[in-house]
């Protein structure tokens, strides 16, 4: 599909590249910036490109932009003094980003027999490697945040799962597309909760911001090539 709106695809990566200089740099200033305009320029950019599609499909992707820009505003605080508040919040908003994100890949399954009614057993790896990161993590995660972290953790899964599903009934280029998409996003995620409960360490902030860049890019460059 010839991308017509080029431009707007410079500016994310452009600003992109700026957000990750800021944080390698710990510029705060420009990074309060470039964070909260990341999502919003690949929504617009996505808008244009997706006009002629049905409403309800585009609309689905640009609500997952709109939940994700909201969720890293939200964790920008989660430094501060109300760190674990807006760290739950956060948390909120980018658990209805991934409900955005998976209810429009189910519906992607035409036939109602996706990949995984075929082969459930592909399911199992996906589960067992949340459930290893988070007994893992357990022991450091606080007693009010466990079952929020539990409910995100399988909700991402979920996200995954419903990518993988897609297999066979998209063209397989854009499904290795897609597939990226969303074990990058779940790397991101994965890092960030590592990063965030006990097992720091040094260069986790700008691979948690690369993996979610690049993650969000290939779900939504491959999401406008679905249809």
């Amino acid at each position: 599909m010839k991308n017509k709106h080029r431009y707007w695809l410079m500016a994310f990566f452009a600003v992109s590249m700026l957000e990750l200089w800021a944080e390698m740099a710990a510029n705060t200033t420009l990074r309060n910036w470039t964070k909260p305009l990341l999502m919003p320029i690949l929504g617009i950019w996505f808008a244009l490109e997706t006009a002629h599609i049905r409403k309800f499909a585009r609309n689905t992707i640009l609500s997952a932009l709109v939940f994700s820009t909201l969720g890293d505003v939200l964790l920008m605080f989660a430094g501060g003094p109300s760190g674990p508040l807006f760290f739950l919040l956060g948390l909120g908003a980018f658990l209805f980003a991934h409900f955005f994100y998976t209810g429009y890949f189910f519906s992607k399954d035409k036939r109602q027999n996706g990949f995984l009614k075929r082969h459930p057993l592909w399911v199992i790896p996906s589960l067992l490697y949340m459930v290893a990161l988070l007994w893992w993590l357990w022991p450091e995660v606080p007693q009010p945040m466990r079952l929020p972290v539990v409910f995100y953790a399988f909700t991402i899964t979920a996200m995954t799962l419903s990518v993988i599903n897609l297999r066979g009934q998209v063209n397989s280029a854009v499904h290795n597309q897609l597939l990226t998409g969303a074990f990058l996003f779940l790397i991101s995620d994965s890092i960030l909760a590592i990063n965030k409960f006990g097992h720091s360490f040094d260069g986790a902030r700008m691979l948690i911001m690369v993996t979610y860049i690049l993650g969000q890019f290939f779900l939504v460059s491959g999401a406008r090539k679905t249809h």
